[in-house]
């Protein structure tokens, strides 16, 4: 399973993220872990970048996000669901807090989003803030 984090969300993380990880999951477990702007333009159109993504053979993405793909309707979670990607978007409440307070509470989410991510397919998930929560289908 590879991981591509949206422009909305630090750079950071995810090569945080890919660092703190390769030692933890089983071998082949995760693939990629990079950030939007490392594979694409940062003003590449959303349909464009998920489209390139969704027509890499061979290869599962999940995206990671703050803010997109809770239009039930949007073109955007269309071609995610068509092309078999899978979405992890933040609930609004992660916005109201400090960064440094997110980068732990998103380290502390990371093996479940791991897990989540490989064991099903095109789906649209949201995170919630409490650790102690569940992901809920957007």
């Amino acid at each position: 399973m590879n991981f591509i984090f949206d422009a909305n969300l630090p750079r950071a993380w995810a090569a945080a993220v890919a660092h703190l990880g390769r030692s933890h999951f089983d071998p082949g477990m995760v693939g990629e872990v990079v950030h939007l702007t490392d594979k694409f333009a940062a003003n590449t159109p959303d349909l464009e970048w998920l489209t390139a993504l969704g027509h890499e053979r061979g290869v599962r993405w999940s995206i990671i996000s703050r803010d997109g793909f809770r239009k039930q309707k949007g073109a955007e979670r269309q071609v995610q669901r068509q092309l078999g990607l899978s979405v992890f978007v933040l609930q609004k409440s992660w916005s109201s807090r400090r960064y440094w307070e997110m980068t732990a509470q998103f380290v502390h989410w990371w093996p479940r989003i791991v897990e989540h991510a490989c064991a099903t397919e095109r789906v649209a998930m949201e995170i919630p803030w409490s650790i102690s929560g569940r992901f809920q289908q957007i």
